[in-house]
């Protein structure tokens, strides 16, 4: 796979930033500049194969819809007339490697957005759909707020931007397919039911182009900013740098015949575990007890 371009502030060309990465920037302004401007990636969650399965699968059958210019029956039962948007663009548009792309002048930045699918109103305005899919006792009817959530409102609010930056008519009532596997089944017989419900949200896009500016004038500026009280990320980092300082490992040295970082030997009886590069020498301390011992040749040093 192709390495990332990262951004530059001396760079011409239009620099290219999907849906993802704004919405990092929003989670957490210093995690995104150290990606995008640094390459520093933060560590990759598993993927979520089932989810995109159902993706998939639902995409297939929306197709068949948008062929024949026909409402689903999970649309119609409730109470909406909407058919599946046709357009050449369409598989473009929904290409994780492609997407809707939009060149934002001001900022010149090339916007990108994978949406999962857009059906058209009597109106002949375009809904944004996106389908979600998930397991628990409840039927999801409502979305909640706050966390991940808000994430899931701020993504339908990009794709309606980047639509209406392309011209379209678009509906500010974007709809959450929401598809809840049901674990309470007897047995799984190699098959997972869903009860699926379509949740309405009206979308606001206003914060968009605020966000770019701001966006921008991070990458630009000297060091980094600051991060967000609720990134994770950040907040490990912080806790293990003041934890292996205080460990002292950066004043251990070096072993003089394997080069590795030799562990620093500590006598008596501990009151609780042991820090890594740390050995226990015995109770007995003597003149030529030595004070660092490399644990991968034996080598000891004073």
């Amino acid at each position: 796979m192709a390495k990332a371009k990262l951004f530059s502030i001396e760079e011409t060309e239009p620099f290219k930033l999907s849906r993802n990465k704004v919405e990092e920037y929003v989670r957490c302004a210093r995690c995104f500049v150290l990606n995008v401007r640094h390459g520093l990636k933060k560590p990759s969650s598993p993927p979520f194969t089932l989810n995109s399965a159902v993706d998939g699968l639902l995409k297939k059958e929306f197709d068949q819809h948008r062929e024949a210019q026909t409402v689903h029956p999970i649309v119609a039962a409730a109470g909406l007339d909407f058919v599946p948007f046709m357009h050449p663009a369409i598989d473009e548009w929904r290409n994780n490697f492609k997407g809707i792309q939009v060149l934002h002048p001001e900022t010149n930045f090339l916007l990108t957005g994978a949406v999962d699918d857009i059906w058209v109103n009597s109106a002949g305005e375009l809904v944004v759909v996106d389908y979600k899919a998930t397991a628990k006792a409840e039927t999801m009817t409502v979305v909640p707020e706050g966390g991940f959530y808000d994430s899931y409102r701020r993504q339908l609010d990009f794709y309606q931007w980047l639509l209406r930056q392309l011209g379209f008519k678009v509906s500010t009532t974007s709809y959450w397919l929401y598809c809840t596997g049901r674990p309470g089944a007897d047995a799984f017989n190699q098959r997972l039911e869903f009860d699926a419900r379509l949740i309405p949200y009206e979308s606001n896009d206003s914060w968009i182009e605020g966000t770019l500016e701001q966006l921008l004038d991070d990458l630009r500026a000297e060091g980094l900013p600051e991060s967000n009280e609720s990134c994770e990320h950040c907040a490990y980092t912080e806790q293990r740098q003041l934890l292996e300082d205080s460990w002292g490992f950066d004043r251990f040295p070096r072993c003089p015949r394997c080069h590795q970082t030799m562990s620093r030997v500590i006598y008596g009886l501990p009151s609780e575990p042991s820090p890594p590069h740390h050995i226990l020498g015995g109770c007995i301390v003597g003149p030529n007890n030595p004070e660092f011992e490399c644990q991968l040749c034996s080598t000891i040093a004073s």
